[in-house]
Formats: C-alpha cells, structure tokens, sequence
C-alpha cells in the first residue's frame, strides 16, 4: 500500500467514524494522529518494524498517557486497513486480531488525582471572574463545576434549553439529561436577561449566532486564573472542573450509580476513576479523624 493508498484508506476511515457519530473534535484529533503516522511512514507501508520505530519516536516527544492515546487510535486504523470491508459495524474492528497492532505502555494506576481543582480554588475563580468583570467566563466554570458536563457539551446551554429542568445531550452514541440546580437555572436565565441574550446560546463569541469558541474560552480562564495566587494554571482546564464535580458529589453523599447516568459513563469503572481524590484532599481527611 502506497501513501497515496494510505490516504484513502484514511478518509475511508474517516467517514466511517463520522457515520458512527464521532463528535467533531474526535474527528479532527483522529486525522492529525494518523497524518502525523501516514506522513512518518515510508511510502506509506504498515509493516511492524516501521510502527515499532515509530512509537520509540512518540515515546521521546510525549507522556505515557498521551503516547497510549495516539497508538489506541493508530492500532484501530491499522484493523480497519487490515480487515478491509469484512466487518459490519465499527465495534467489530476490536475485536480483529491483527499481528501488526502495537501493545499499549504499561502505566501504574495512580491512588490520587493530579492537576485537578479544588473547592477553593474555584471559589477564588469565580470571585476574581466577577471582580474583573468576566460574567460570561464566571458562569461557564459555574456550569462545568455544577454540572460535571464535558467542554464540547457546553454548546447545548441556551437560552431556550436553560428554561427547563433538564437539557438532552447526545455523545459518543448516548443521549442523556443534564440536570440543572434551580440556582444556577434561574442565574443563568438572569444573565441571559440582563445582557439581552434572547435566543441561541448563552455565550456568544465573535460571530454571530456562534458560541465563543473553546480555545477563547480555555484562554480567559487561564488567565483569570493567573490573576489568583496560588493556584497552579495547570488545574485550569475544562476537564478539572468534571473531576471537581464527581468528587463533591461522592462527597455530598451521591452514589456512584447516579453518578456515572449523570457523567454519561458506560462503565462504573470509568466512574470510580474520576472520584480519586488529591493527596491534599486525603490529607485534609486525616487530620478530622480522632483517636
């Protein structure tokens, strides 16, 4: 198989995902990786000496996890080329042996979470984004920090789906409810109001009709963050704010059952992941418990 084969191959590929409803942003991160695979490869040809080398390569430029990323996605095109069109759904590439797949690195589980935010520091977020006046940014880390919702779901808060008690999302295949707190509903239906935001969604960016885009959004709250001593910028980030939820609601008292309908997990095992805590958190438990 050529490159010019491979490439082929890869928008085949491609348009299958799209059709199994792969989000947007899945889509684009697919095709980098593999471009990035396609244009390493001589001529374009998967032979395993090749991929072997070629996943030395990922290992000097990036961390374990991010390396596992890049070769879950690399292995499942290589069955998709492999297999051709034997197959009837996508699921069914998984369980395709192919010789010229490359084994995942093995990573220690870790007992507690990393870079993720705590309660205080999002109080102290929220805070600085209403002293600076960032009342847009504000209630997007109230979202994320009350809802537990993914960045790319974020689209799905508008004017006329914050009306109800509970917003439809669908992702990587499932539909579900978010669930919204009565504060927050009636808060953001009262920033909507007060900023003559009448229908669409409740954070425009630059175009109109369109929501501010994710980067912009991921920019402001780093820097308002950078205004808040003490805390580190590499907590900013959508995905902190989700572990931040899980944690305080195990905490609350919320069962992990409940909690993986509202993550819109698959697995209870994904679900117990995000409930680690920090070291700090553990240490904060220690120091409440009498003897």
């Amino acid at each position: 198989m050529n490159k010019k084969e491979m490439m082929d191959a890869l928008e085949n590929y491609l348009n299958e995902e799209l059709e199994d409803e792969k989000a947007d942003h899945t889509l684009i991160h697919y095709r980098h990786v593999l471009n990035e695979l396609i244009e390493y490869l001589p001529n374009g040809e998967i032979r395993k000496s090749n991929l072997i080398e070629y996943k030395n390569e990922l290992m000097k430029r990036y961390k374990p996890s991010t390396v596992n990323n890049y070769l879950i996605v690399i292995n499942k095109f290589i069955r998709f080329v492999d297999i051709g069109d034997k197959y009837e759904e996508l699921s069914d590439l998984k369980k395709h042996k192919c010789p010229l797949t490359l084994k995942l690195i093995k990573l220690q589980e870790k007992a507690s979470l990393e870079n993720v935010l705590e309660i205080t520091d999002l109080r102290r977020l929220l805070r600085m984004a209403k002293k600076l006046g960032q009342m847009d940014i504000y209630y997007i880390m109230k979202i994320f920090a009350y809802t537990g919702i993914r960045a790319e779901e974020l689209k799905v808060f508008t004017v006329e789906n914050v009306k109800s008690n509970y917003i439809q999302v669908s992702n990587k295949g499932k539909t579900r409810n978010i669930i919204l707190r009565s504060d927050l509903r009636r808060e953001l239906l009262h920033y909507a109001k007060e900023n003559h935001i009448q229908s669409g969604t409740l954070f425009p960016g630059r175009y109109k009709g369109k929501m501010m885009h994710a980067s912009t959004i991921y920019k402001r709250m780093k820097k308002i963050g950078g205004k808040c001593r003490g805390i580190d910028l590499d907590k900013i980030h959508p995905h902190s704010f989700r572990h931040l939820f899980a944690v305080h609601f195990i905490d609350e008292g919320g069962s992990l059952s409940e909690l993986m309908d509202i993550l819109g997990h698959s697995s209870i095992q994904t679900t117990t992941i995000y409930t680690r805590t920090t070291d700090a958190t553990k240490k904060k438990h220690l120091e409440k418990m009498k003897f």
